[in-house]
């Protein structure tokens, strides 16, 4: 079936009055919410970018639905913030305190796209969640700022106790060495060249393309060993005397 038909035989099935903002959704109107959420991804775009806002608090009302499914509350929350855009925000702030932390992560993943700024700010929150998946999210969000105090923040969660489990490094602590690397700063030479000797191993190629593009250096030209390479930087270190 063409897909504009679809969609408008999806959306011809739906009664407008049943979607007025504000409006106290029925067993009915929800199921006809859903039918929309379940539609392709292409097809849905064009629903809600046509109606959208008369499907808001539908939406809103299946993302905080316990009734639905986990992938069902996902798509709900960012159907909504797509439909509503910026406005979306008081909404997808109230998710961002949900007890699930998919919810979390769909309202922070939503947020950074309708309104990057308030965005930013629950990703600096989200860095201490207690779910991993959230933090390693709110790591991506921040990864789009070049503020000095973001890259601050980042620093100082490397070495939080909840990103280790029974003393072993979790892998967002790789994730975030990643993201300061792409465009390190001076000051923070020192940091980078103590990564070097860091017991998690995956820390220390990111080390070096941070000290790369600090010192304009590069070690160990053609095939060379991880560990080689990261002995000839700590020789480096030691040689050019950079303080831990």
């Amino acid at each position: 079936m063409n897909k504009i038909i679809l969609v408008s035989v999806v959306v011809a099935g739906l009664s407008s009055s049943a979607f007025a903002v504000g409006a106290k959704p029925s067993s009915s109107t929800l199921t006809s919410a859903v039918e929309v959420l379940k539609l392709p991804s292409e097809n849905r775009r064009m629903v809600i970018q046509g109606q959208g806002d008369k499907y808001y608090q539908n939406f809103i009302s299946v993302a905080f639905n316990e009734e639905q499914p986990m992938n069902m509350r996902w798509r709900a929350l960012m159907a909504a913030a797509e439909a509503r855009g910026e406005k979306s925000t008081p909404d997808l702030l109230k998710a961002s305190n949900h007890k699930y932390w998919y919810m979390r992560n769909a309202a922070l993943v939503a947020l950074s796209e309708v309104n990057p700024s308030q965005g930013e700010k629950l990703a600096q929150k989200l860095l201490k969640d207690k779910a991993l998946v959230v933090r390693s999210a709110a790591v991506g969000v921040l990864e789009k700022s070049a503020s000095s105090d973001v890259r601050d923040l980042l620093w100082e969660e490397l070495n939080q106790g909840y990103n280790f489990k029974n003393a072993q490094s979790l892998w967002i602590r790789h994730q975030i060495v990643e993201v300061l690397a792409k465009k390190p700063l001076d000051r923070e030479t020192k940091i980078f060249a103590g990564l070097l000797s860091d017991k998690d191993d995956r820390l220390h190629i990111p080390a070096i393309r941070g000290l790369e593009k600090l010192t304009g250096v590069k070690l160990g030209e053609g095939k060379v060993t991880k560990s080689a390479l990261v002995g000839m930087w700590k020789d480096y270190v030691k040689k050019e005397k950079i303080e831990l």
